[in-house]
């Protein structure tokens, strides 16, 4: 049988370890009987990470539709994680902040993100998690310079280093 590309499956392996990451996080959110769905979980996680930014930069770095995030803030606003302000600077974007609230929450997700990344890193080495960031840090600059993702940088994980943080 003819394989798409010839001794290459890290776009496999890349793809099902997000997959795995993100039944694995939605199971243990789900477990703690968080109330926020991993959706809204992972765009607080961005405001946290991103805080002050306009609406749709959070949208283009967690690679959703605007209308998708906007769903999602409208339910953090309700319950007081969020908050909106007017862009100074253009009266029709949308700011986005995190509010005292939302630190609560997010010590309570904390934990649940630590304990994944160490089960997903168990028998890992330091330096073997230094070199494997590095690569895919480098994969994803080398794809951001040919793709509309080039307004992305930063972290490979915002999610787990913003609850961590």
């Amino acid at each position: 049988m003819t394989q798409l590309i010839p001794d290459n499956s890290l776009g496999f392996l890349l793809t099902d370890l997000s997959r795995l990451f993100r039944q694995a996080f939605e199971k243990s959110v789900g477990d703690a009987g968080l109330e926020l769905t991993p959706g809204e979980i992972r765009a607080l996680a961005h405001v946290a990470r991103y805080g002050g930014a306009r609406q749709a930069v959070l949208a283009e770095r967690m690679g959703v539709e605007p209308m998708t995030l906007s769903a999602y803030l409208d339910r953090l606003e309700a319950r007081g994680l969020i908050v909106r302000t007017t862009d100074s600077t253009d009266r029709r974007a949308k700011v986005i902040h995190q509010t005292a609230k939302a630190n609560e929450v997010i010590d309570q997700i904390r934990p649940l993100a630590t304990q994944l990344y160490a089960q997903i890193t168990e028998g890992i080495e330091a330096g073997e998690l230094r070199t494997m960031e590095k690569a895919l840090l480098r994969m994803r600059g080398n794809l951001a310079q040919h793709a509309p993702l080039a307004g992305m940088n930063g972290d490979l994980m915002p999610m787990a280093r913003a609850v961590r943080a």
